[in-house]
């Protein structure tokens, strides 16, 4: 009884087989543009700090502050956006929500 489960489980293909290589794909992709982001970051950081022109110091400074507020904003909008979720569920417009 066991070995005939086992079989049946193991010979079960995966569904989302047409998936897999378009996610290879978007994998390299997002990999390959984060890399040359990053390169050009550090490019240009260097190009800055050459002439004199730009402190690199304050330009950390500058970007640390700026990426704690993007991630201050990206923080409340996701609450926000869950406290909106959870409200939504207590409405009778969602027959799925109500209780029998």
């Amino acid at each position: 009884m066991e070995n005939s489960t086992v079989s049946a489980v193991s010979t079960i293909a995966p569904k989302h087989r047409w998936l897999s290589k378009g996610s290879k794909f978007a994998k390299k992709a997002v990999l390959s543009l984060t890399i040359l982001c990053c390169m050009a970051a550090m490019c240009g950081t260097t190009a800055f700090a050459a002439t004199g022109e730009v402190d690199t110091s304050s330009f950390i400074t500058t970007a640390c502050t700026v990426l704690k507020s993007v991630i201050c904003f990206i923080g409340g909008g996701v609450g926000v956006w869950g406290v909106v979720n959870l409200l939504e569920g207590y409405g009778n417009d969602n027959p799925g929500a109500k209780v029998q």
